[in-house]
């Protein structure tokens, strides 16, 4: 890691000596001496990081590099804030204002200082580079004949990663599961899986929480991590919150009465993924009421006291190690992503394979992450009996750590980077791919290369640590298929925080009311989770990136000046952020998002003049500075689209600006329009009438445009103008739109939407006439939703052959909807369809032609029409009798009275998720 500092310090130096040459004035030459003898020290450290592992005085050897390296960045650092500060307090403008200012004494004496720790600091290198040879630390680079640098390979297609198809061996286990689950017993009852980390627990909860069995017999699905550090409060919040569809604060014993009444009389499954206590059960059981129904917890967990404690009367179901066979399946289906290994892996192959099967020790996950490492290696004897003879002397009886660190130590430095940040977030969190993506380029870890963006470099980044299974992919957006939110499995982010914490990478405070006198080490980043404030902590002075998760902050921390990150997501207790953060100029991403107290962003913002990312959406923020636009660094400008912050002023120059929403469109724009060519993702509200003079201008100037949201602000039912669609067509890179508003006219067509359009989204669009025969026309469409009376008419129709690529299709506050039609050979892809709050439907649409539905979704239809669908023998029943899952909500009242028949457990399947404040009747 030693060697992803110095890396990144020289890379710093570098950019600040072409960015930053003003306020570098005066000791630029040394800056440029320093950064050549950390080049070149780079050379010798990745040997040296190898053998770290064998000799302590290496270690220390490293150690101490890293350290004078962070040295380096804080003297050049500290120095460029001073001479910002100078120059801001004499006010003279221009560049020979600011070099007459440097004559002065003061300045003249600052300059000094920092030569003369620069110099400090040289003569440290000088003398470590001494002592190398005492160790033998070779420079590699001489003997490679080449950089030591590894780079992000080039941009290559993107290739779905699927965790299920990864799973050997499941299928016994999950039947049995599946078995436990349904027809164990009517009384509600705790059923556990036990083994140790790494044996695939999680993966194997998810895919039996997940089957289609257990989706159509419990109403009520819901699944929580709970992990070392929990409270129960939190979770049985969090519990709540996925039962009743809304998000409350509850404290203890209201949040108890409240969810015993939401599951009462409702066959509910509980999963509870990761339990190391068996208070944790104690804590919460009285939550889950036993009506004798069928319903069940599902716990994972490490230990056999824990599952036995939780229920006394069950056997807990022990996960086995994989057999022989069955891990070199799992091995090579990893080595050989997305090919067929029976064609592809020779004998030879095969024999290295069995070999490193058995220092695997059969566990799944060092099974799937040596199998990651293979899949980016040539498919060649030699590379791979490289490999095993790196393990061999690895691996001492602790397999799955060992390996991991061999997969590490294999990752570039910037990747290692990348992945060590991870330890930031809490255990088992699911992390959105935007964020991580925008939080790696403002720490510098993301090369510049090519002639895409740094983003798609850091998309590569994201999803080389996918290939190599140390990150699990959770989710991947419908465009460009590319990830959406990943999670880190508990061993590798243990493996992280132990990584992050040896190399004075990361330092995480997480436990309440933590002892000041007991800081858990040194830091260039702090992450804060569950505290309630940061008073009386010691926390690292030079401190570089600030990470808050489930904190309450009474003061906004404004003396760590140094810090290029602050993310604040989702913490209590900041109103406005104090007009010191001018001081601040190093800062690169201010994540504000879910604040919810926040109100203020002070005009002083202006003075951030390398701020990249301001997310300040879900906060009480209605209004940004202008001075805010001048930032020509600014990236990611994200805004809460209902508190209506206006966008950049006409004048704005806005060169690097990737996205921007969801920002109201100030009317000073018919005058001319501010310069964001580079957008790609953009959000915007439009206040006035006269819109068409501004939307179709500013579109054909944006060619790199992916993503766009068109909303108004007026009246949709009385303003008879809308939205202009002229200018679509025109972006053939658009690849979703969400437009809300009425179109100038009450039909549309086909022509008026960019060709290559993956997603659509359309709300109070007004349309009279059915714009199904339109739109299944687009032949890339995967994601269609049409709501808020996007649609007013009483028929649609979907016709053979249309929508060709659709996956998913919502169909919600249609109020004047009676009939859709699905004809033969419609939408041949469909597996998720949903109809929420269509009340006027009288006629069933014919779902059984729709071979590929998965899962149907049905809200406050009509009861007569639920009627003819939901029971066995019903006249409509037949056409969803073939739906994996169907899902009905807001008809409690006949539900109650089918559960009370003699088929009670066959309408258990039937009806699920039953809302009072939903209901109907």
């Amino acid at each position: 890691m030693a060697e992803a500092a110095v890396s990144f310090v020289v890379d710093k130096l570098g950019n600040l000596l072409v960015e930053e040459l003003i306020l570098l004035h005066g000791v630029n030459d040394q800056v440029e001496r320093l950064r050549r003898e950390l080049q070149r020290m780079q050379c010798f450290l990745r040997d040296a990081d190898t053998k770290r592992k064998r000799d302590e005085r290496v270690k220390h050897w490293v150690k101490e590099i890293r350290d004078v390296a962070y040295e380096a960045e804080d003297v050049i650092d500290t120095f460029i804030i001073n001479a910002a500060d100078t120059h801001r307090s004499r006010r003279r403008p221009g560049v020979f204002g600011f070099l007459k200012s440097c004559l002065r004494a003061t300045d003249v004496v600052g300059r000094h200082r920092a030569s003369a720790q620069i110099t400090a600091v040289m003569d440290k290198i000088s003398e470590i580079s001494a002592s190398r040879i005492t160790y033998d630390i070779r420079n590699l680079e001489d003997e490679n004949g080449g950089g030591v640098e590894r780079r992000v390979p080039a941009r290559r297609p993107i290739v779905p990663h699927v965790e299920d198809s990864d799973v050997v061996a499941f299928d016994g286990h999950m039947s049995a599961l599946v078995e436990q689950l349904l027809h164990h017993s009517e009384k509600r009852s705790v059923v556990s899986i036990v083994g140790i980390g790494g044996l695939g627990k999680t993966t194997l909860a998810r895919k039996v929480y997940n089957s289609i069995d257990v989706k159509r017999e419990f109403g009520i699905r819901v699944w929580i991590t709970v992990s070392q550090d929990y409270e129960s409060v939190k979770l049985l919040n969090e519990i709540l919150e996925q039962v009743r569809k809304y998000k409350e604060k509850l404290e203890q014993r209201e949040v108890m009465e409240k969810l015993r009444d939401s599951l009462k009389e409702k066959r509910y499954l509980i999963v509870m993924d990761d339990v190391w206590s068996r208070d944790v059960w104690e804590e919460m059981k009285a939550a889950f009421p036993d009506d004798k129904n069928g319903s069940r917890v599902l716990i994972t967990t490490r230990f056999l006291n824990v599952a036995k404690f939780a229920d006394p009367n069950a056997t807990p179901y022990e996960l086995r190690l994989l057999t022989d066979e069955e891990s070199l399946e799992l091995l090579l289906k990893k080595a050989f992503a997305n090919q067929d290994v029976q064609a592809n892996c020779t004998e030879d192959l095969r024999s290295i394979g069995r070999e490193l099967v058995k220092l695997c020790g059969n566990l799944p996950l060092a099974l799937v992450v040596v199998g990651g490492l293979l899949s980016i290696r040539e498919k060649e004897y030699i590379v791979w009996r490289r490999v095993l003879e790196t393990m061999s002397w690895t691996v001492e009886g602790k397999e799955c750590m060992a390996i991991l660190a061999l997969s590490y130590e294999d990752l570039p430095h910037h990747l290692k980077s990348c992945f060590l940040y991870l330890a930031a977030f809490p255990e088992d969190t699911e992390i959105q791919a935007g964020r991580l993506i925008r939080l790696w380029i403002a720490e510098g870890f993301i090369p510049r290369q090519g002639k895409g963006t740094i983003e798609e470099t850091a998309e590569d980044c994201l999803e080389e640590l996918a290939q190599r299974c140390m990150v699990q992919v959770a989710s991947r957006k419908s465009t460009r298929r590319s990830i959406e939110s990943c999670r880190v499995h508990d061993l590798l982010r243990e493996f992280a925080v132990s990584g992050a914490k040896e190399d004075a990478f990361l330092v995480i405070y997480n436990t309440p009311n933590q002892d000041a006198t007991s800081p858990p080490g040194p830091g260039r980043r702090a992450a804060f989770h569950n505290l309630d404030g940061l008073q009386g902590l010691i926390i690292p002075p030079n401190l570089r990136s600030l990470l808050a998760f489930d904190v309450n902050f009474r003061d906004f921390c404004a003396q760590f000046k140094l810090l290029r990150v602050i993310d604040l997501s989702d913490v209590c207790g900041i109103k406005s952020l104090p007009e010191e953060i001018k001081a601040m100029i190093h800062l690169r991403y201010l994540g504000l998002s879910d604040c919810t107290e926040l109100e203020v962003i002070p005009s002083s913002t202006g003075h951030l003049q390398n701020l990249e990312t301001l997310d300040v959406t879900e906060t009480k923020v209605g209004k940004l500075s202008p001075t805010l636009w001048n930032i020509k660094k600014l990236r990611h400008v994200l805004v809460d689209r209902m508190n209506r912050v206006e966008g950049p002023p006409p004048y704005a120059d806005l060169p690097n600006l990737q996205t921007l929403e969801t920002v109201v469109v100030p009317k000073s724009w018919e005058g001319g329009l501010p310069n964001i060519t580079s957008v790609r993702k953009l959000g915007l509200r439009f206040g006035f009438q006269d819109r068409g003079k501004i939307l179709p201008p500013l579109l054909q100037k944006l060619h790199h445009l992916l993503s766009l949201t068109v909303q108004t602000t007026d009246d949709v039912v009385t303003i008879p103008s809308g939205i202009d669609t002229s200018a679509f067509p025109c972006h053939h890179h658009i690849q979703s739109m969400y437009l809300v508003g009425r179109w100038y006219s009450t039909t549309v067509g086909c022509h008026e939407f960019p060709p290559h359009l993956v997603e659509l989204k359309l709300s109070d669009s007004g349309l009279e006439h059915d714009p199904m025969p339109t739109l299944e026309k687009l032949q890339n469409l995967r994601k269609l939703k049409l709501w808020g009376n996007a649609f007013l008419g009483k028929k649609m129709i979907c016709s053979a052959g249309g929508f060709p690529q659709l996956q998913t299709l919502k169909l919600d506050g249609l109020e004047q909807l009676e009939e859709w039609c699905l004809e033969a050979d419609a939408m041949p892809k469909i597996t998720r369809v949903r109809m929420w709050e269509c009340e006027a439907l009288r006629v069933v649409p014919e779902f059984q032609r729709l071979p590929n539905l998965q899962e149907l979704q049905l809200w406050k239809l009509p009861r007569e029409l639920v009627d003819r669908i939901s029971v066995d023998g019903g006249e409509d029943h037949y056409k969803i009798q073939n739906v994996q899952s169907v899902h009905f909500q807001g008809m409690l009242v006949r539900a109650e009275q089918l559960l009370r028949g003699p088929n009670r457990r066959v309408m258990c399947a039937r009806f699920f998720q039953w809302s009072l404040s939903s209901s109907i009747y």
